[in-house]
């Protein structure tokens, strides 16, 4: 059955699977469920029917949180859980699970069964449970699940869940294949590039331009009141705690902090470090050269100055964990003898040679070396369970009708007044305003509640909570004439350039079309011609046309002229050369194999979730996904 399940773990649908299985462990059980979430996340709340069975609010929030994990690790920054669901990820969180659950009752109408040996088989060989002699390890096997608070037993009713549910999707997508045509077709369709002659008008050419009379100065600010709006205002009260203000009088004991250090001993572990000195030299040449001196018995500083023209400050990395250096000196360097020069080896940036100057192997430091920071972690846990308590108390005082100053006079929260704001943070004057804590959180409180409304008592990420109280609302405004006067002067000096520069261009271009060549037209005109490089079907930032231009380009036969415009002007184009790669190479037939049929899969799979739904229907109980944050 080992055989069985190796087989069926080869099929790309499984192989995801399996990656997500695997993914997911260091991410399941991070979390402690914020206090301010209320009964909407009761496990009786069902935010979707699947057929006869529900999806339910804490299922959806267990597996939102660790998607949220991963959000931030990858972004590298803190993640507000309401901007998670405004970002789409709460829609997509139940999306997935109400396909997983289409899939779990089209497995039972089907009657697909798995056995023990199957089961026994795909745990023994994840990699998340082989030790280092490539074997099962029970220990490893256990110390993994109690890390992430999971059982033996709920892991084996995951798998018996994902398993047959990647054999029903395998079973559907296994004969997927694009044929070779249609690869070549798409990649001659991407890869082809474009040559223009090419006149830019920038707004410079139109001159100067004298002011509007009164009459068209009253005319644009009517035509557009768009441009001379003021934005919404508010006035709020917030109210705020943090956890540092409510951990002054907290204490540990000793042993508290002794307890604490046996439990969390592993967590103090320090890895090896290395003190690593490098040359990094700009060619293999000068790397030869300078591993050639070092053997030679000179100086590692002096040989990084004189040969590889290193500054002497760069070539100190300081003490350094493995994990601390790209992975292509990682290795080496933490290989290494001290004082002994590494080979060159070859990055990205450049030729490296090393060399370890101190090492300090691992080390658990004692309870007295551990003891100043455990205080600190302890403290800091105390007072984050204290702040919870608090906000939970003063939510539900608020819920019950108190006033935000009374809650913060009872509970000691700061009460900090804004006399008005817009979306951005700045007042009527366009200064910043100042918030105790993170102004993000508080103004998306703020312009979401009423006037006169007080919101939920809400936790942030650093270590504090508020409430806000709209005091006011200044509804958005088209400023009065006299007071915008210059700016609307400013634009309609700024509209008369681009219809100038765009009258140019079209001259330009009429003129060629009535046979001038695009070089004369433009001298004409007092421009110049040039003519591009081969131009991408998609340009980035870095591309040397504009992005307008391009589009029309690649809509226009050879010989046809285009014109277009931007915030630096017009522009004439004539497409002078259509290249289309005559090869596809391998490698990249073998890429876009891949991509291509792992889209045509994932439609597939689409299709069958969607007829899926027609079998055991589908209903999202918007009101109480939408409380879901």
């Amino acid at each position: 059955m080992l055989q069985a399940i190796r087989t069926r773990a080869g099929g790309i649908i499984v192989k995801v699977l399996f990656g997500l299985l695997i993914l997911s462990f260091g991410f399941w059980g991070i979390y402690t469920r914020s206090p301010f979430f209320q009964d909407k996340n009761s496990p009786d709340t069902v935010v979707a029917s699947v057929g006869d069975r529900d999806i339910r609010a804490d299922a959806v929030q267990a597996a939102l949180e660790p998607a949220l994990e991963r959000l931030r690790a990858q972004l590298g920054g803190n993640i507000d859980p309401a901007q998670v669901k405004q970002l789409g990820v709460l829609d997509a969180i139940v999306d997935q699970m109400i396909d997983r659950s289409l899939l779990d009752q089209e497995v039972a109408h089907l009657r697909l069964d798995l056995s023990d040996d199957v089961v026994r088989g795909a745990i023994t060989s994840n990699p998340a449970f082989v030790g280092p002699d490539g074997k099962f390890n029970r220990a490893q096997f256990n110390q993994v699940l109690q890390m992430n608070r999971l059982t033996e037993d709920g892991l084996v009713a995951r798998l018996r869940q994902e398993i047959p549910r990647g054999d029903l999707l395998q079973a559907l997508t296994a004969g997927v294949r694009v044929p070779r045509p249609v690869i070549d077709v798409v990649y001659r369709y991407r890869n082809e590039t474009r040559v223009a002659d090419i006149v830019a008008v920038p707004l410079s050419a139109a001159g100067a331009v004298a002011a509007p009379s009164e009459d068209a100065l009253n005319k644009f600010y009517e035509a557009h009141p768009d441009m001379f709006r003021a934005a919404e205002y508010r006035g709020f009260t917030v109210a705020t705690l943090t956890a540092d203000a409510v951990s002054g009088d907290l204490k540990v004991s000793d042993d508290q902090l002794k307890t604490a250090y046996e439990e969390r001993k592993n967590d103090f572990d320090l890895p090896e470090q290395r003190q690593v000195q490098q040359i990094l030299a700009p060619s293999e040449d000068k790397a030869k050269a300078a591993e050639t001196a070092l053997a030679g018995g000179q100086d590692f500083q002096t040989v990084a100055s004189t040969i590889a023209g290193q500054d002497p400050s760069t070539t100190d990395l300081g003490m350094v964990k493995q994990d601390d250096l790209p992975k292509e000196l990682a290795e080496p360097a933490f290989s290494l003898p001290l004082n002994k020069p590494s080979e060159p080896i070859k990055t990205q940036l450049g030729w490296h040679i090393l060399r370890v100057v101190k090492i300090e192997p691992p080390h658990t430091p004692s309870f007295d070396q551990a003891k100043e920071q455990l205080t600190k972690d302890l403290v800091h846990e105390a007072a984050a369970e204290r702040l919870e308590r608090i906000g939970t108390e003063a939510d539900d005082a608020l819920a019950g009708g108190a006033s935000l100053a009374d809650v913060a006079k009872k509970y000691g929260l700061t009460l900090t007044t804004i006399d008005n704001t817009d979306i951005g943070g700045r007042d009527l004057d366009g200064k910043p305003i100042v918030l105790p804590v993170d102004m993000k959180a508080v103004l998306k409180a703020a312009f979401d509640a009423n006037e006169n409304e007080t919101s939920r008592v809400t936790g942030i990420e650093d270590g504090a909570i508020f409430a806000v109280h709209v005091d006011k609302v200044i509804a958005p405004r088209v400023k009065p004439l006299p007071e915008v006067k210059e700016r609307v002067a400013a634009a309609w000096q700024a509209e008369q350039k681009k219809e100038a520069v765009k009258k140019t261009a079209d001259a330009v271009a009429a003129a060629v079309s009535g046979g001038t060549p695009l070089a004369k037209a433009a001298g004409d005109q007092k421009l110049t011609m040039t003519t591009t490089p081969p131009l991408a079907r998609r340009p980035d930032a870095s591309a040397p046309v504009p992005a307008a231009v391009v589009v029309k380009l690649f809509a226009a036969k050879t010989g046809d002229i285009v014109t277009a415009d931007d915030a630096a002007g017009a522009y004439v184009a004539q497409l002078k050369e259509i290249k289309v790669p005559d090869t596809v190479p391998d490698d990249q037939a073998k890429a876009l194999s891949s991509e291509l049929g792992n889209a045509a899969r994932y439609d597939m799979v689409g299709e069958l979730t969607a007829a899926l739904k027609k079998r055991f229907p589908v209903t999202v109980h918007r009101d109480a996904l939408d409380k879901m944050l």
